[in-house]
């Protein structure tokens, strides 16, 4: 047992201790360093033969290692902990509510699934209009206790139903609009929420907090320009569609309104939804680069740059390395070491990449198994059913093999290094990641930017079919032993 493990194991054990004090609601200090956050976590409403093992998470969370967290549970004693390996805050989502992290945080949460429940139900239920701030906190103090953490997220404010999803008849009505119309009705509602906000009962921390997060959801729903023209199958002519795309632009004459991009902590702002794109093209779009959230985006695009190389397990620039903030060059050179040490186990092997553009790079890879019918696997760490689908066809993957079949596994730097590592020695064939930015240039047969993605080829290294999905390991099987015979 490792000694990470030994402490998650700890860790586990600590938050059966009973805790008593909510913590009060502060904006956090980022303290810029690479250090594990941790979440110790109990259900509190536990019955006899309850085997809950943790709560329901979701989403690919933004980190410099792409990682996923290490889960310890306790299913008897109803416990578990998610450790982070962060360098910068990350957002942990689990389904319904989330817990924000910075580095070194140790986060308690006392879970109450049945109080949880009604949260959501008069949530989902009740009338837009008849929901009180008051109820909504009532309900949530029931089912969620959280001490620790550097930032308890707010709860919900009214909005109107542009953040449900945008009904039929909304976006009927703003078809037609152009990017400078669409832009002012989301300025509209942006005005009319800070209003309910000033007249909440909140803290000067809290309401600096949501107000950053109301400003995000403003240039989310920007973003969503060309979105609100293609649902409900209203665009029909690809043409117009693509009239619009062109119109779209993130410059904007509200921009010095807003005031996220002007505080580092404004990034807690960009991790409401499953990245922070839209707030760093917005920057971008109107020339904010030199604001404190500005540079601090190009350092991290800088940082995973060098990340990138170095997960594909590339050369990297000793003198680029070192020109990065330090909670950066730790996380890169962990990441270095790891794939420099010797492989636990014998089933798969770790390929480099091939020399040359990234669209010679499938060409070269299949051309090494001349003769033989390659079956290419493209997949993450973080993909349910790529893993689904890699251990399925273990059951035939030797008859396959006998009969001339190769297999050849390709990841990109979205993986977690950690997992990838270990899943090569549980599979055989030759593993390859590539960086991510790099992917789409690889022309990729029928690829269509989702994963798991299949390619076959035949002896002569001819393309012969692609497969989207994990559609079972019968139909692979079948397409396989087309090309055998």
């Amino acid at each position: 047992m490792n000694k990470k493990t030994i402490i998650t194991a700890l860790l586990a054990l600590a938050a059966c201790i009973p805790s008593f004090s909510q913590t009060s609601l502060s904006l956090p200090v980022w303290e810029r360093k690479s250090v594990p956050a941790v979440i110790l976590g109990r259900y509190v409403d536990r019955e006899p033969g309850d085997k809950d093992k943790h709560p329901d998470f979701w989403g690919n969370n933004e980190s410099l290692k792409g990682a996923s967290p290490e889960i310890t549970t306790d299913s008897v004693a109803g416990t578990f902990t998610f450790v982070w390996d962060i360098c910068y805050p990350l957002k942990h989502n689990f389904v319904g509510w989330s817990v924000m992290l910075f580095p070194g945080d140790t986060v308690r949460v006392d879970f109450n699934k049945k109080a949880f429940e009604e949260y959501q139900t008069y949530n989902k239920e009740t009338p837009r209009d008849s929901i009180t701030t008051s109820k909504l906190q009532e309900l949530w103090k029931k089912a969620i206790h959280i001490e620790g953490a550097s930032f308890e997220l707010p709860l919900p404010i009214h909005m109107k139903d542009m953040q449900l999803g945008f009904p039929r008849e909304y976006a009927t009505a703003h078809y037609h609009d152009t990017v400078d119309e669409w832009r002012e009705v989301c300025w509209e509602e942006f005005q009319d929420v800070v209003k309910q906000l000033d007249s909440l009962d909140l803290s000067p921390e809290e309401r600096e907090y949501q107000r950053m997060l109301i400003e995000q959801d403003y240039l989310r729903k920007l973003g969503s320009y060309t979105f609100s023209k293609n649902i409900w199958d209203l665009t029909k002519d690809p043409d117009s569609l693509a009239m619009f795309e062109k119109q779209f632009t993130f410059k904007d004459p509200h921009a010095p309104e807003l005031t996220y991009y002007r505080n580092t902590l404004g990034f807690l702002a960009c991790l409401k939804y499953y990245g922070f794109d839209d707030g760093k093209l917005y920057i971008q779009a109107n020339g904010l680069e030199d604001s404190p959230l500005g540079r601090w985006f190009k350092e991290l695009d800088e940082a995973k740059t060098v990340m990138a190389q170095a997960k594909a397990n590339q050369p990297v620039d000793e003198n680029e390395l070192n020109a990065l903030s330090p909670e950066f060059q730790v996380q890169i050179r962990e990441v270095q070491a790891l794939l420099k040490q010797e492989a636990a186990g014998n089933e798969g092997k770790r390929r480099d990449l091939p020399e040359g553009e990234p669209q010679e790079w499938l060409p070269k890879i299949v051309d090494e198994h001349k003769g033989h019918i390659v079956f290419v696997d493209f997949w993450a760490t973080w993909c349910g059913p790529c893993r689904r689908g890699m251990k399925e066809m273990e059951a035939v993957k030797d008859e396959l093999t006998e009969r001339g079949v190769d297999f050849v596994y390709i990841t990109d730097t979205s993986s977690d290094t950690n997992e990838w590592v270990n899943i090569v020695a549980q599979h055989a064939g030759d593993h390859y990641i590539v960086p991510k930015d790099k992917k789409n240039e690889m022309q990729i047969p029928e690829y269509d930017d989702a994963i798991p993605h299949y390619l076959i080829y035949d002896r002569e290294g001819k393309f012969v079919k692609a497969i989207s999905g994990w559609s079972g390991v019968e139909t692979m099987k079948n397409e396989l032993t087309k090309e055998i015979q």
